[in-house]
């Protein structure tokens, strides 16, 4: 048979056995994952998801500004010793504070917005019976949570909130460079910055 007639040909259906549930090795089920399965229904999963991302990713530039700072306050200390810069030591370890308090604040938001999606793709398992099973179940549910919580992170899973919030969606996709640059920028000014005191501090 001629290839491109060979390519016309349906594709042979993968076997399955309904009564397995084991994944016994590549090629035996075509799954895929589904980016809207991420999100529940309607825009209101979705706003919540994207909220949490932005402020999840104020985390850098916030974390570069805090170590700039700190920086600038401690060559200030030295070349000025006389000075009293109390505001100029503790603004840095606030600023730090806040973007690690940011980071641990919505990686638990974000398990939680989760939590529901793990219940409602639980896998069809036998019951447990084992000693302490309702914990087991617990936490079983809330390492499938946390996977969920990774996989709303993707690009693809927020292209999905992005499009549900339609016109603006569209609006709060442009923030999304705009805070890449932002935190690339402060990266940088920060690299540059601690170069600079320690040649200050070397000279």
């Amino acid at each position: 048979m001629p290839q491109d007639e060979r390519a016309r040909q349906p594709a042979e259906p993968i076997p399955t056995d309904p009564d397995d549930g084991e994944l016994v090795g590549p090629g035996r089920y075509r799954l895929r994952i589904q980016p809207a399965a991420a999100i529940q229904p309607g825009e209101a999963d979705a706003r919540r998801l994207l909220r949490i991302w932005f402020v999840r990713k104020s985390f850098y530039w916030l974390f570069f500004l805090g170590w700039m700072i700190g920086a600038i306050a401690a060559t200030a200390r030295r070349e000025q010793p006389e000075f009293d810069l109390e505001n100029g030591v503790a603004a840095p370890w606030l600023v730090l504070a806040l973007a690690f308090a940011l980071r641990f604040v919505t990686g638990w938001v974000a398990l939680g917005l989760a939590y529901p999606m793990a219940i409602a793709h639980e896998p069809n398992l036998s019951p447990r019976t084992n000693f302490g099973h309702s914990i087991g179940i617990f936490f079983d549910r809330l390492n499938v949570a946390r996977a969920f919580r990774a996989l709303r992170w993707t690009h693809h899973v927020r292209e999905v909130a992005l499009r549900r919030l339609g016109e603006r969606g569209r609006k709060l996709a442009r923030l999304d460079p705009i805070l890449d640059l932002v935190n690339i920028s402060f990266g940088v000014l920060a690299f540059v910055t601690l170069v600079v005191v320690v040649r200050r501090e070397s000279a």
